[in-house]
C-alpha cells in the first residue's frame, strides 16, 4: 500500500501547504508517465549528471532550460507533468538494498553539504531518522495495569494518512515497488516511482549545490537512511 494519489497531490501544492489541507485529496488523479519524447529528456539530464569521468556538473540556468524543454515538449503532447509519476531505477551508492516498500526521500540542505565535501556518496556518511521516544511511567503500579488490547478489526484496519511528504524528516517524493541484492553489479538495486515535481525539485537542488543528483531510501522498520543514484527508465 502507497497513497501515490495524495503523494501527487501534496507535492502539487507543496509551496502552498498548510494544515488546513492535510489529509484532505481533492480527487486529483496520478499517471505513469509514459510519453517516449518526455522520458528521454528527463532521463537524459540524469545521465550527464551522473557520468564519473564528468568532472563539471550541471549547472543551475541549464537545468532550467532543460526543464522548460521538457515542459513545452510536455504541453504540446497535452499532457500535465503535475500528476504524473515516474518510473525510476534506484542503485545503492554503498550499503543497503532497496526493497518493496521502501521510501524515497529527498536529501536536506545539510546531506547534500555532507555529498559535497565528500566529493561522493560512497564515503558519505547517510542520515538516521530520529527516534520517537515516549515518556517514562512514574507510577510503578501503571506498570502492572493490565493494557487493553486492540481488536481484530483495528489491526486490519488501513491506518490513516495525514501527510506523506513531510511524513519523516526529510520530504518523501516516491516509493520502491520491486528490489533486492544484484551481483553482477555488486550493489543494491531496485524499480520505483517517483512525483515529476519532486525530480524537478532534486534537479534543481542539485544542480544549485554542485553536485551529483542522490536521493535517500529508508525501509520503513529502519532509522537508517541509504544513499543512491537514480536513473530514470524510458519503458518500464
Amino acid at each position: 500500500f502507497f497513497p501515490w494519489s495524495q503523494l501527487v497531490h501534496e507535492w502539487r501544492t507543496l509551496d502552498q501547504f498548510s494544515a488546513d489541507n492535510v489529509g484532505h485529496d481533492d480527487g486529483s488523479t496520478f499517471y505513469v508517465l509514459r510519453s517516449r519524447k518526455v522520458l528521454r529528456r528527463l532521463a537524459a539530464i540524469f545521465t550527464d549528471a551522473n557520468k564519473k569521468r564528468k568532472k563539471v556538473m550541471l549547472s543551475a540556468t541549464t537545468a532550467s532550460k532543460q526543464l522548460d524543454d521538457i515542459r513545452v515538449t510536455a504541453k504540446a503532447a497535452k499532457l500535465d507533468l503535475s500528476h504524473a509519476l515516474v518510473c525510476v531505477e534506484l542503485t545503492s551508492c554503498s550499503r543497503g538494498v532497496p526493497k518493496r516498500f521502501d521510501s524515497i526521500s529527498m536529501p536536506s540542505a545539510e546531506d547534500v553539504l555532507v555529498l559535497k565535501n565528500s566529493g561522493s556518496a560512497d564515503s558519505a556518511k547517510a542520515p538516521c531518522e530520529s527516534l520517537r521516544r515516549l515518556k517514562k511511567l512514574k507510577d510503578p503500579k501503571a506498570k502492572k495495569r493490565k493494557v487493553p488490547r486492540p481488536s481484530v478489526e483495528e489491526l486490519l484496519a488501513r491506518p490513516t494518512v495525514s501527510s506523506v511528504v513531510k511524513s519523516c524528516s526529510r520530504l518523501i517524493f516516491g516509493g520502491v515497488v520491486s528490489g533486492d541484492y544484484c551481483f553482477s553489479s555488486a550493489c543494491g538495486r531496485g524499480l520505483g516511482y517517483c512525483t515529476f515535481e519532486g525530480l524537478v525539485r532534486l534537479i534543481e537542488t542539485s544542480a544549485s549545490a554542485d553536485v551529483r543528483p542522490r536521493v535517500l531510501f529508508r525501509h520503513q522498520h529502519s532509522v537508517q537512511y541509504r544513499y543512491a543514484a537514480l536513473r530514470v527508465l524510458e519503458e518500464c
